[in-house]
This record gives C-alpha cells, sequence and structure tokens, in this order.
C-alpha cells in the first residue's frame, strides 16, 4: 500500500468511526471505501411468533472497490447480523481483509494475490444469531414450529447452495471455528459435506493466519480452521483436504514455533 492510499483508507476509517459511533450494541454499518455498491443477500424468515424471530441467509454477495475479476467463497459458521444493509464486526474485518492490493500467502511468500473483486460469505449453518450458543435452542423452536422434515430441508438447502458457490469460486477460505454449545454430531456432517467436496481439488484452498492473545496459528487445536471473530487477521495459509477429510497446510516452510489454542 502506498502512502496516498494509506491515508485514504486511514480517513475513510475516521470517518466512519464518526459517523456511526459504533459500540456493543450499535449498528455497524459497510465501510463505502471498501465496496461497490450494495451486498446482496437472501435474508428470509424462518419462524415468526409473538415470541420469536428467527430469520436465515444463505449466501452474502459483496463487490469489493479494488481492481480484479476473481472471487472468494469465505464459509463461517453462521450469520450474526449483516445482511443487505447493515453489516457486523467480523464480516467488516473479513472485508477489511481482502480489499488489500495484494495478499501474499504465509507458506508461498514469492506469490501475491492481486486479483480478488468478489467475496461470498457462506456459513455451515444458514440461521441468524448473533451467539452460535443459541443455535441448539433456535434448532428445537424450527422443529416445533415447523418440522423436523423443513429444518433437514433448510440445512441441505444451505449446504447445496456453499458447494455450487464453491465450485463457482476461483478461492476458498475455510473460517468455521469451532461452536459453543452446538451438537457436534451435527455441527461435523456439515462440515464434512463441504470438505468432501474439496477433497483433492484443483481450487486454491486456504485457511486465516490469525493472532488471538500471544498466539499465533492458522488450525485451533481441535484441527480446525479458525473462525474470524476475537482475533486479528494476519494472513492466508494455503492447504489441502485430503482423503481423510483432514486440513493440511501446503509445504513445510511454516514455523514450528506457531502456537495452536
Amino acid at each position: 500500500m502506498n502512502k496516498k492510499e494509506f491515508y485514504q483508507r486511514s480517513h475513510c476509517n475516521l470517518l466512519v468511526s464518526i459517523s456511526t459511533g459504533v459500540g456493543v450494541n450499535d449498528l455497524v454499518r459497510y465501510r463505502d471505501c471498501n465496496i461497490s455498491g450494495k451486498p446482496t443477500c437472501d435474508r428470509g424468515v424462518i419462524v415468526q411468533t409473538d415470541a420469536k424471530l428467527i430469520e436465515k441467509r444463505e449466501i452474502l454477495k459483496i463487490e469489493l472497490k479494488k481492481m480484479g475479476n476473481k472471487s472468494v467463497s469465505v464459509i463461517m459458521m453462521n450469520p450474526s447480523e449483516a445482511d443487505s444493509d447493515k453489516s457486523d464486526v467480523t464480516v467488516n474485518k473479513v472485508i477489511d481483509f481482502f480489499v488489500k492490493p495484494s495478499l501474499s500467502p504465509l507458506n508461498e511468500r514469492n506469490r501475491r494475490i492481486a486479483d480478488i473483486k468478489y467475496l461470498n460469505i457462506l456459513n455451515l449453518l444458514s440461521i441468524y444469531n448473533p451467539d452460535s450458543a443459541g443455535l441448539n435452542n433456535d434448532l428445537d423452536i424450527i422443529i416445533n414450529e415447523r418440522s423436523n422434515e423443513y429444518l433437514q430441508q433448510l440445512l441441505e438447502s444451505n449446504i447445496e447452495l456453499a458447494i455450487q458457490t464453491i465450485k463457482a469460486s476461483d478461492y476458498v477460505v475455510l473460517a468455521w471455528g469451532m461452536p459453543d454449545e452446538f451438537p457436534l454430531p451435527l455441527y461435523f456432517k456439515m462440515v464434512a459435506k463441504i470438505l468432501e467436496e474439496l477433497i483433492d481439488s484443483p481450487k486454491e484452498i486456504f485457511v486465516f493466519h490469525v493472532r488471538k492473545s500471544k498466539a499465533r496459528y492458522h488450525l485451533t487445536k481441535r484441527l480446525n480452521p479458525p473462525h474470524p471473530s476475537y482475533c486479528n487477521l494476519l494472513g492466508l495459509v494455503r492447504v489441502d483436504v485430503d482423503a481423510f477429510l483432514r486440513i493440511a497446510p501446503r509445504g513445510s516452510n511454516i514455523s514450528t514455533e506457531e502456537k495452536r489454542v
């Protein structure tokens, strides 16, 4: 980034902070200096009662304000707040990361990725909930208000769209982390469906290299890709998915001193 770009980016972020006064409970806005046009989103209602509103988002499409013609799909756990009109902290963090003029994967240092223009935000689960610990309760409500069959169709539809979007993308970033208080068999079933499509794939697949507290890592202690929330995004690590659904960094030039948490 040259000096002019640095000051433009700094000025833009300052204006956003002043105009929004973003706090814990405030509306998080998209930064106009980072995106072109209005993001597109298929937000819809799943359950609506006097006591509860549950909504879904299968995909969020964002055009970045930079040169390029390639697309990247980032697969996280579930939507928090972001839609066509408002963003959330995690989505803004991912946008900030990919709007950079170029990226150099940690284990491909001689490479520069400078052509990402389109960002697809996907999730293992399409249900909106800023607190992933509440997702299991949402599943119960959906079953009670709709049916088991409806929930099954909801889960399958989301994964099918994610797979089709991944197939059409140039780059893929695995970023679902590890949810709290969520049934692990269902979680790993959805993870497996995504990974099965990426076994020996010609797609360029990455995970985020992150820093949380003093630890830097690219896979969690359970060997899952880290989620972008509650950490700093330092870069990308190129990975492959093997026949046993293991996510393995490509090459051997990543420092063994990296800590995993």
